[in-house]
C-alpha cells in the first residue's frame, strides 16, 4: 500500500480550461434511460428535457470544434433557431443533475459545455466579459448545474452574459433549488435587481421536479469512531491517491483556494481520510465546506470521516436555516451518501469499490 498523501503533497490546482467543461465522473456515463422516474413531475421532466435537446436543430455536429465568432454575427446568416431555456427547479435528490447531464450527452453538437453555476461566474471574471462571451456565449448549448444568484453583481454578470448567449440562438439547460422568481432572496435587498431577474427568467421554461430525495436525507449517515478511521487509514485498499488530513487542516486548505478550484485538488485523490469534524462556526466556512463536498460528490472521490455529533448539527443553528438553507441541506443530502459508501467493520476492502443504484443530482 502506497505512503498516504498529505497537504503538503497536493500540487496547486490547475486554471480551469474551457475546453474541458463537461459532466464529471459521477454523471459522465448517465443517460435519460438510466433515469427512473419516482414521481409524476419527473416522468414530465425526463420527457421535457429529451424533447428540448433531440428536436433542436444543431449546427456543429460531434466531432468539429466550434468555430469562435463574436457574438451577435453569424457567418452563415441568422441562426437557425431562437435561444431558449428550460430551468430545472426541485429539491435535493430528485435527478435534476442526472437530467441536466442527460441533455448534455444526448445534445448532438460539439459546440456544447458542462459548468456549475459557480465555475461560470468564476470564468467570466477571469476572462472578462467580451472574451467569456467570445469564447463561450457561441455556444449551441450550455449546461449549468446549481444556478444560484446569490450577490448583485453575480446577477449582472450572469443576466449580460445568457442574454449575449440566448441572443446568438444558444439553448441554455441548468437546475436549481431555488425557482426563479425567488432567486437572492433573503441574501440582498433585490428590489434594484428585481427587473433583472425577472427578465433573465423570462427566457427559462420552469420545470417542477418534485419526490422524495433519492439518498434518504431524513435518515443521515453518521461519523465514523475515530478508532474506525485510524483502522481505514492503515488498512483500507480504497482507490488512490489516499488523502489524510485534520479537521483544521482542510478549513486552511479551502481557505487558501477559490472554490472554483477544489476540484482541481480532489482530481489528484481518489480518497479522502478526514480526522475530527466539528460544528462550523462560521458561515463562510460553510459554504466554503459546501463547495468541497459537492467536488467529492460529483468526481466520486471516497470520504471516510470520523467526527462529533449528529450530522444536522455540522451547520450552527445560528445560520443553518438562514439564506443558505438548502445549500446546506443539499450538502448534507450528499455528504450522508459519501459516508455511505465507506465500508462497514468486517466489509471486505476491496479496491474500486462503487456505489449502487441510479445516479441522480
Amino acid at each position: 500500500m502506497t505512503r498516504p498523501l498529505t497537504v503538503a503533497d497536493l500540487a496547486p490546482p490547475s486554471p480551469i480550461d474551457t475546453r474541458d467543461l463537461r459532466p464529471p465522473p459521477r454523471f459522465a456515463e448517465v443517460a435519460f434511460e438510466t433515469y427512473h422516474p419516482q414521481h409524476p413531475s419527473q416522468s414530465e421532466a425526463r420527457e421535457k428535457v429529451r424533447e428540448f435537446v433531440l428536436a433542436r436543430r444543431w449546427r456543429h455536429r460531434r466531432g468539429a470544434a466550434p468555430a469562435r465568432r463574436r457574438p451577435g454575427w453569424w457567418p452563415f446568416g441568422a441562426p437557425a433557431e431562437a435561444g431558449a431555456g428550460l430551468y430545472l427547479d426541485g429539491g435535493f435528490g430528485v435527478g435534476k443533475t442526472h437530467l441536466l447531464a442527460s441533455a448534455y450527452a444526448a445534445a448532438d453538437t460539439a459546440a456544447k459545455r458542462y459548468v456549475s453555476f459557480q465555475e461560470l461566474v468564476y470564468l467570466i471574471g477571469v476572462m472578462g466579459m467580451e472574451r467569456a462571451k467570445a469564447e463561450l456565449a457561441n455556444l449551441e448549448l450550455l449546461c449549468i448545474d446549481e444556478f444560484e444568484l446569490d450577490d448583485p453583481g453575480n446577477t449582472l454578470i450572469v443576466k449580460t452574459f445568457l442574454a449575449a448567449l440566448l441572443e446568438g440562438g444558444g439553448a441554455v439547460v441548468t437546475t436549481s433549488n431555488t425557482p426563479p422568481e425567488a432567486q437572492g432572496q433573503g441574501r440582498f435587498n433585490a428590489d434594484d435587481f428585481r427587473r433583472e431577474i425577472q427578465s433573465l427568467a423570462a427566457s427559462f421554461e420552469v420545470l417542477r421536479v418534485d419526490g422524495p430525495d433519492y439518498r434518504h436525507r431524513s435518515s443521515l449517515g453518521a461519523w465514523l469512531a475515530p478508532e474506525r478511521l485510524a483502522w481505514l487509514t492503515a488498512h483500507e485498499r480504497a482507490p488512490g491517491p489516499r488523502l489524510v488530513l485534520g479537521w483544521d487542516e482542510l478549513f486552511e486548505l479551502l481557505r487558501g483556494v477559490h472554490p472554483t478550484r477544489y476540484g482541481g485538488l480532489l482530481k489528484q485523490v481518489g480518497t479522502v481520510y478526514l480526522a475530527g469534524a466539528r460544528p462550523i462556526r462560521s458561515q463562510n466556512d460553510a459554504l466554503r465546506f459546501v463547495h468541497f463536498v459537492d467536488k467529492l460528490y460529483d468526481l466520486q472521490v471516497g470520504l471516510r470521516a470520523s467526527g462529533e455529533g449528529a450530522l444536522i448539527e455540522l451547520f450552527d443553528a445560528s445560520y443553518r436555516e438562514g439564506a443558505y438553507a438548502k445549500k446546506h441541506h443539499r450538502c448534507l443530502s450528499r455528504l450522508s451518501e459519501l459516508l455511505a459508501e465507506a465500508p462497514e467493520a468486517g466489509e471486505p476492502l476491496a479496491e474500486g469499490r462503487e456505489p449502487a443504484g441510479q445516479v441522480v443530482g
